[in-house]
């Protein structure tokens, strides 16, 4: 993937709150074969660190063990779009627009009871903070099976890139063409990536 700069010069507070939003993200590490393997896991993000639980017999566990160094990558698929609405005859004007960022980590694996659990009360703060469970206690033999399987892994984020694709090589006339288009033709993710769009105008006016 290749970073100019007027995709990947994004605000950290704005890259920050794109991660948050987000409800899964791809891990990837690498094999002894140096093959690279790839998992999607829910994920806590706090801006220096992402806690993600993996099993205990996951591939990908014994990659972290023997490799630390991996890497994270968040995105958000937005609209692919066809050429004649940014050019009457130029077929390769057709584009596609989205949100990645890339995180290369540091990981530390944990398989203590007690911390995977832990690690396990913060994912469920996020993802069901209304609760509707009994509290997760590791001796509880409701819940001893499951954090005897679990790794609590987490990753120290050493360096970040981000790439918002959203037509900011073009004129912001052009882009509003673009955003009226996907209002009209209204594909699931049309709204999103018009909202998107938008977002590229309003936080850099044109002179």
């Amino acid at each position: 993937m290749i970073f100019h700069d007027y995709y990947s010069d994004i605000p950290r507070d704005e890259v920050d709150r794109f991660v948050q939003s987000q409800e899964l993200s791809r891990l990837i590490t690498v094999g002894d074969d140096s093959v690279p393997r790839v998992g999607l896991y829910p994920f806590i993000y706090d801006g220096k660190h992402v806690d993600l639980h993996l099993v205990r017999s996951d591939e990908q566990i014994e990659d972290l063990k023997a490799r630390p160094r991996c890497v994270l990558e968040v995105d958000e698929v937005l609209a692919v779009i066809p050429s004649y609405w940014v050019h009457a005859e130029y077929a390769g004007s057709a584009t596609a627009y989205h949100r990645t960022v890339i995180f290369e980590c540091e990981a530390r694996v944990e398989e203590d009871p007690a911390a995977v659990a832990a690690q396990q009360r913060r994912l469920l703060a996020r993802y069901q903070p209304e609760g509707g469970f009994r509290p997760l206690d590791p001796g509880d033999p409701l819940y001893r099976g499951a954090m005897a399987q679990l790794a609590a892994v987490s990753l120290e984020i050493i360096r970040w890139r981000a790439k918002f694709k959203l037509g900011q090589n073009r004129p912001a006339e052009a882009r509003r063409r673009v955003i009226a288009e996907l209002r009209k033709r209204g594909r699931p993710s049309d709204g999103r990536a018009a909202e998107a769009l938008q977002w590229t105008i309003d936080a850099r006016p044109e002179p």
